[in-house]
């Protein structure tokens, strides 16, 4: 992998992790595009989520520390109870992403993703939407079903939180950052497992990638928050939603 690839699958992975678009498919498919095989393809989008964890692991740092120090329980039990009830949905993604990884057609993901955006916010237009004074268990055990979901190909793992907890009612700016939250904790778990499993690529150009994957992830974060005090998620998922679904029409034709 040349610096200028490492450089450019950086920026994709830092800008798209936050956004309701799969971070993973889309530095895969470019990886792929450079002339990668895409077995290091996926070794190659896994790793440079350490980019995008050092990046929310410094932005929430005063959160992080808070939890860690036990002087903020009530999140880092919410926290806790939504990485647990992940794996009630996400093993069983993985075990039929495993068996069945052959069966999906990448038209066909792309229009399942597009059809779920659209009416994720179509509800979303519907839904009031108020900030949570508490956290409660039941809201943390439905956010972790619906990050499982996105162990299969293509769904985001930040869309899938982010709807879910608009779903639940919590504010846009709130649920943006309960999801940034989310993610240090999901992304060093799975880093550490598929590394045990699969390995990581060597060599400084990926080290370089993560390097750039961190600091525009850092930034993108910031511009996400203050964005979510502006912007219609509802409108935000629909439109990414069409975005899929002419996606899925340029790979049928």
């Amino acid at each position: 992998m040349e610096p200028v690839e490492a450089l450019l699958l950086g920026l994709v992975q830092g800008t798209i992790e936050w956004l309701p678009l799969s971070s993973q498919g889309q530095v895969m498919a470019l990886a792929i595009a450079l002339g990668e095989n895409a077995k290091e393809a996926l070794r190659l989008a896994v790793f440079l989520h350490i980019g995008t964890f050092f990046a929310a692991l410094y932005y929430f740092r005063r959160e992080a520390a808070k939890i860690l120090k036990g002087k903020d329980r009530a999140l880092g039990k919410f926290l806790l109870i939504a990485l647990l009830s992940t794996a009630i949905t996400g093993i069983p993604m993985y075990l039929l992403l495993e068996t069945a990884v052959g069966e999906f057609h990448p038209a066909g993901v792309l229009l399942l993703i597009g059809a779920l955006l659209v009416v994720m916010g179509i509800i979303q237009r519907k839904k009031k939407f108020v900030k949570k004074t508490s956290l409660g268990n039941k809201n943390a055990f439905f956010l972790g079903l619906g990050q499982g979901l996105a162990v299969l190909p293509g769904i985001s793992r930040s869309g899938m939180t982010t709807s879910t907890l608009l779903f639940e009612g919590f504010e846009p700016e709130q649920a943006f950052r309960i999801s940034f939250l989310l993610s240090i904790p999901s992304i060093l778990v799975m880093d550490v497992l598929y590394g045990m499993r699969e390995g990581f690529p060597a060599g400084a150009e990926a080290l370089l990638g993560v390097l750039v994957a961190a600091v525009v992830g850092f930034v993108s974060i910031s511009l996400l928050l203050r964005a979510a005090k502006k912007i219609n998620f509802s409108k935000f998922c629909i439109g990414f939603g069409i975005v899929y679904g002419i996606l899925s029409l340029v790979y049928f034709l």
